[in-house]
């Protein structure tokens, strides 16, 4: 398994990263929660965590929700019986995604700036060029060539959104077969994605215990912004209010 495993005690979290992230997007966090008795997985996505921006555009979402899969079946193979998974942003999806289909190990999870409500009101498409613009000058590249790879770049980024945005629409219409507590945590100054969309996601989870957590000073990438101790805080004793039945 690709990523970052801390094991610990019988409680299992899974942590998933974000679009064009890695395992370091929630490694703080993971050792936090390493640190209070929690076993944490955090692996790497297909494609992801290389120098080169295609390696993720030649990827299927559906790897991605497999990966999600593989890495539950790990935790679930290692022996651990009851399992809390979260995610940042794209993970987010994959996270609720799991809430939905395994309710037999699930006992809670949550979402970190995630766009689960479906929305064309999002600065992804930019946001990625610009990372691709990065790499490229890192690579030496003169920017007629940066220009020109970023050409080739825009129809599968365009592609690739579309079917992440498929996902999504039907992670948000599964809302309703969660039935553990879930946590929802948003960033205030979320240059991403519409902050404001968490409350249309609350609204689907009004079947079940839910929790928002707003963070006014930070930015899309909650788990390294300005509210980072608080947030993490707030995620402990999230899970330890969780029904595990499983002891230290």
């Amino acid at each position: 398994m690709n990523g970052l495993f801390l094991p610990k005690g019988p409680k299992a979290v899974l942590l998933l990263h974000a679009y064009t992230g890695t395992p370091n997007d929630v490694r703080m966090l993971a050792r936090k929660l390493e640190k209070e008795g929690y076993t944490v997985l955090a692996p790497l996505f297909t494609g992801h965590g290389t120098m080169d921006p295609r390696d993720i555009l030649s990827q299927n979402p559906l790897e991605w929700w497999q990966d999600a899969r593989n890495a539950m079946q790990f935790l679930i193979d290692k022996g651990y019986q009851e399992i809390a998974t979260f995610g940042l942003s794209l993970g987010g999806i994959f996270a609720t995604k799991l809430m939905e289909e395994y309710q037999d190990v699930i006992v809670g999870g949550g979402s970190f700036s995630s766009p689960i409500f479906p929305s064309e009101n999002h600065n992804i498409f930019p946001n990625f060029l610009a990372y691709c613009e990065i790499i490229f000058n890192r690579k030496g590249l003169s920017q007629e060539e940066v220009e020109f790879e970023l050409k080739k770049l825009t129809d599968p980024l365009l592609t690739q959104l579309s079917l992440i945005n498929d996902v999504t629409k039907d992670v948000y219409h599964g809302l309703d077969k969660i039935d553990c507590p879930v946590f929802l945590a948003q960033s205030a100054q979320d240059e991403m994605i519409e902050a404001s969309h968490v409350y249309r996601i609350a609204e689907k989870l009004a079947h079940l215990d839910h929790e928002i957590h707003w963070y006014a000073k930070s930015t899309h990438v909650l788990t390294v912004s300005k509210d980072r101790h608080q947030f993490e805080q707030d995620m402990i004793y999230f899970l330890s209010k969780l029904a595990w039945d499983v002891t230290e």
